[in-house]
């Protein structure tokens, strides 16, 4: 029998000197916004500090969440910086121009597309 997911993580992993890979998964919706704002925020405003957001295995993204990642993005954007989202998700692109965050941010497939 399947087993459903009823709490997402997140988890936050240095992949070199300056840049950091913020990973969600499973649901991240409204109950995991604190979470995401605590891990989030201070390495978006982190000088120096190069951030990738995996959303690729998460879902249920709801309006909390999009605000917290907007906050890093906007943070991001006041240090000259523009924070990566990965998701193959048409739905979570979606949401990301809908709610103006395609100006801040850059979505892509995989982490095989960021360039240095």
């Amino acid at each position: 029998m399947a087993q459903l997911e009823l709490h997402g993580t997140v988890e936050a992993t240095d992949l070199s000197a300056d840049v950091v890979l913020v990973a969600a998964h499973g649901p991240i919706d409204s109950r995991m916004a604190g979470e995401l704002r605590d891990v989030l925020l201070p390495l978006a405003g982190a000088d120096g500090t190069r951030l990738l957001l995996d959303l690729a295995d998460a879902h249920c993204l709801e309006d909390d969440i999009l605000s917290v990642v907007g906050t890093a993005a906007h943070l991001m954007a006041r240090r000259g910086e523009r924070m990566t989202i990965v998701t193959r998700s048409e739905y979570t692109r979606m949401l990301i121009v809908d709610c103006g965050l395609d100006e801040l941010v850059d979505v892509v497939s995989s982490i095989g597309e960021i360039g240095d």
